[in-house]
């Protein structure tokens, strides 16, 4: 995923960035210099 919802939100859980959208949680993966959104399971 390349791009995300509007209603996410930064949560930073263990020195790790994820985006808490309605729909799911997701982690940035680098790609070269592109930025790509992997779908994770909700961080503990």
């Amino acid at each position: 995923m390349y791009t995300l919802p509007v209603d996410c939100s930064t949560i930073v859980v263990n020195g790790i960035g994820y985006q808490q959208c309605s729909n799911g949680w997701y982690q940035p993966r680098y790609v070269g210099t592109t930025v790509q959104y992997v779908v994770v399971d909700p961080p503990r």
